[in-house]
């Protein structure tokens, strides 16, 4: 197995959600009781997520009583080398709910639409439903077996993440 560097994994960074489309979302309520789903989402120039959900699910109760979320996007099984290591990215993030007719909600709304077309027709229909900002961080990048790092607050570079890494491991790996 050979060991990716720093260098190689920061080429990988910006590229890897243009091909995702949904962003996984895991929370707790009052009582930490965990609730996971997913959600299509958009980025803003910031770096902020965005997903529009319903008001009556449960992500949006347990959002709007702890204001945090864990998400993560993972790369499509379809695709990846080995079941085990699937390359992934995942931060804490920060939640918003937009209150209605919130005046960022076309600019938004309009990031959803350039990115799925008429597939968020149905939006002004869902009067139930709004958007949440996803503010990300304490972010990880994984690419595969002792490949983790750690996501700089600036979104654009990395660093070496010692969490993710064992020496056992790693030694393993400059021997195979």
């Amino acid at each position: 197995m050979q060991r990716i560097t720093i260098e190689d994994a920061q080429k990988e960074l910006v590229p890897f959600l243009q091909n995702i489309q949904s962003v996984l979302l895991s929370t707790v309520d009052r009582e930490c009781e965990p609730f996971v789903s997913y959600s299509p989402f958009v980025e803003d120039e910031e770096g902020n997520f965005y997903v529009f959900i319903s008001t009556a699910v449960q992500h949006s109760h347990n959002m709007n009583a702890t204001g945090k979320a864990h998400i993560m996007f993972l790369e499509d099984e379809s695709v990846s080398d080995h079941i085990y290591a699937r390359r992934r990215m995942y931060f804490k993030a920060d939640t918003e709910k937009f209150d209605e007719n919130d005046n960022r909600e076309e600019k938004i709304h309009h990031l959803f639409k350039k990115r799925f077309g008429d597939k968020v027709s149905f939006f002004s229909m869902m009067r139930d439903s709004r958007f949440y900002k996803l503010s990300p961080r304490d972010g990880n990048f994984v690419l595969g077996f002792g490949a983790a790092f750690k996501i700089k607050n600036d979104r654009k570079t990395l660093e070496l993440n010692d969490k993710g890494h064992s020496k056992s491991h790693d030694e393993g790996l400059k021997k195979g």
